[in-house]
C-alpha cells in the first residue's frame, strides 16, 4: 500500500458489484489490517501539490454511525459497511 507507506495483513474480498451496460464494469473491495504505517515511504505528484488537497490517512471507529459519516460511494458500499463495521472490530 505505497499511497500510505503501509504493511497490510492477509486481504480478502468481501463485496463485489457488478454494473451493467454497454461496458460492464465489476469493482472488488476489499478488507485487510493495516499492520504498520511509514508516511515518510509515501511518494506522488499529488503530496507535492497542496492545493490538490490533503493526503493524510485518517482512523475512523468501527460502528455503523461513524462510518455512515463517511458518505461512502457507491452506495451498496456505504451500505455493506454500516451492516457490518461492528463485528469486523471483533
Amino acid at each position: 500500500m505505497e499511497e500510505i507507506g503501509a504493511t497490510i495483513g492477509p486481504a480478502s474480498e468481501f463485496l463485489t458489484l457488478t454494473e451493467p451496460g454497454e461496458v460492464t464494469v465489476v469493482q472488488h473491495f476489499f478488507r485487510a489490517d493495516v499492520l504498520d504505517m511509514d508516511l515518510n515511504r509515501r511518494s506522488g505528484p499529488e503530496l507535492d501539490d497542496s492545493d490538490i488537497g490533503d493526503f493524510s490517512p485518517v482512523r475512523v471507529t468501527l460502528d455503523a454511525s461513524a462510518v455512515q459519516a463517511l458518505e461512502l460511494h457507491p452506495p451498496e458500499l456505504a451500505d455493506y459497511l454500516q451492516e457490518h463495521a461492528e463485528t469486523w472490530g471483533t
